[in-house]
């Protein structure tokens, strides 16, 4: 991830919470004209009886984006995270950063002992 601040400043990135019905509510569904009908039922019998809403949530990042030669703007790029895979990102930069500058100590410590000569 790059430039996520600058670009959330300058309103070109933006989080949300987004909801996905699998199934709607439905108190009651009867049977109706052209629904295939099981034996012993008819049209107006009740079908399906109180079904609950199911649904699940996504927290979603919403990039704008654009065509670096002309300069327009194409489809948003959408992206799916979790906080705990951004939680395992952000462990894994601290890593990334004590280790590179364990690297530049090293190469620090090499540049005195070589301007010691």
């Amino acid at each position: 991830m790059k430039n996520y601040k600058e670009l959330k400043s300058a309103n070109k990135n933006s989080v949300a919470r987004v909801k996905f019905v699998t199934f709607a509510k439905v108190d009651e569904v009867k049977y109706k004209d052209g629904d295939d009908i099981p034996d012993g039922a008819k049209v107006g019998d009740i079908k399906i009886v109180g079904q609950e809403e199911q649904s699940y949530e996504k927290l979603q990042l919403t990039m704008k984006s654009y065509d670096f030669s002309t300069g327009a703007e194409l489809d948003d790029v959408v992206e799916n995270h979790s906080l705990i895979s951004v939680k395992n990102r952000i462990e894994n930069c601290k890593k990334q950063v004590k280790e590179i500058q364990a690297e530049q100590a090293d190469w620090e410590e090499l540049e005195k002992d070589l301007k010691a000569l």
